[in-house]
């Protein structure tokens, strides 16, 4: 495939697509991202502001891929849809395939854009590109299923022209990822940041990596050891975190590399749409049943680009699940600071929500 890529961040779709297919454009916004992008493809040109991007840019392109704004459609964002100013940037998407008719147009976003604002950005997606005559399929893939140790549900959309998207998505069920059991045996991660109304509480691995603050502050998640330590991954782990090499973002500003990273679309996910892209086979229509009404859309879906829609029952795990854990790689760290670790205590001392037992007694333990 030739492929444009719109909000390309740190280029999370171009690293797992890899050297079989060939990215012929690249935006981005962000100063950062634009760093790391002409670090990492040179000689592909980047377009600044998606505003400025025009049909006779991208004329030889038979993709679009977008990893488009998700803080107006994230649970911790404002839940504005598209009436926020950057998820709405994702209408340039399908001006762009409106002009230039593009084979395929693959998106990624949060899972919640399934149920925030009504539900109408996902609903906004399905019109879109049944406008333009193109069937879709979407599903919500866990990274951690790819080898990633990282608990990292996202939403994943492919609409197609000429093909069945289904095809990509769909033909694979999967099988179910282990349940979250946590097990202090193993290492827990954990929201340090929260603690009062939510911890994000994930055995052998860590809740999803976020930007940070709006000013550039980093926030990982930390990780409570067997042997009672607190840790936070580096960036350089974080990034392997999210499939790319250590060093992937280094030609951005240090304070900036966590949002970048945090913002990513995971590269091993993305490889695995490429090899189904590449290998498209028949999915089970029986796995179907009629769409529900909103607000709330299933975790996967289906249509024909003439108005039939279908929820379809697949699991967030390819059948090749290769599940992600801390205690199997080898990973750097460093300690969480009293005054973080001290802090989310006391939230959480403060709070109603449930802890497994022990759990917060080792964090004391550590503090003193």
């Amino acid at each position: 495939m030739r492929i444009v890529s719109l909000f390309s961040g740190c280029g999370g779709f171009e690293a797992g697509f890899g050297e079989l297919h060939k990215t012929v454009l690249l935006n981005d916004i962000a100063s950062s991202a634009r760093d790391v992008l002409r670090e990492r493809f040179s000689n592909v040109p980047l377009i600044e502001d998606v505003r400025n991007v025009q049909p006779s840019d991208i004329t030889s392109a038979d993709t679009l891929v977008a990893g488009f704004p998700c803080q107006d459609v994230s649970i911790v964002g404002g839940q504005r849809g598209l009436a926020g100013t950057r998820s709405a940037l994702v209408e340039h998407v399908f001006r762009l395939a409106a002009a230039t008719r593009p084979s395929y147009i693959i998106l990624e976003n949060v899972q919640s854009i399934r149920f925030v604002h009504g539900g109408r950005v996902l609903l906004y997606l399905m019109y879109a590109a049944e406008q333009l005559g193109y069937s879709w399929a979407y599903r919500t893939l866990d990274s951690r299923a790819f080898g990633l140790p990282q608990r990292r549900r996202r939403f994943y959309f492919i609409a197609s022209r000429n093909s069945d998207p289904g095809e990509v998505l769909l033909s694979d069920a999967g099988i179910p990822l282990p349940a979250n059991l946590l097990d202090q045996s193993l290492p827990v991660g954990f929201y340090w940041t929260e603690g009062r109304s939510g911890h994000g509480l994930t055995a052998d691995a860590i809740p999803p990596l976020k930007t940070g603050s709006s000013i550039g502050i980093p926030s990982p998640p930390a990780v409570l050891f067997p042997d009672g330590g607190v840790k936070v991954p580096t960036i350089e782990t974080a990034e392997r975190f999210q499939g790319f090499p250590e060093g992937w973002t280094e030609a951005a500003p240090p304070r900036l590399r966590w949002g970048l990273v945090g913002n990513a679309v995971s590269v091993p996910v993305v490889r695995w749409i490429s090899d189904q892209i590449n290998s498209p086979a028949p999915w089970d229509r029986k796995l179907s049943s009629p769409m529900p009404d909103r607000p709330i859309w299933p975790l996967a879906a289906w249509g024909d680009g003439r108005g039939l829609r279908l929820a379809v029952n697949v699991q967030e795990a390819p059948s090749s699940l290769d599940l992600g854990r801390i205690s199997h790689g080898n990973y750097s760290w460093t300690d969480l600071s009293d005054r973080a670790l001290s802090g989310f205590v006391n939230r959480a001392r403060e709070s109603r929500l449930l802890y497994p037992g022990g759990f917060l007694e080792h964090l004391e333990a550590r503090l003193r």
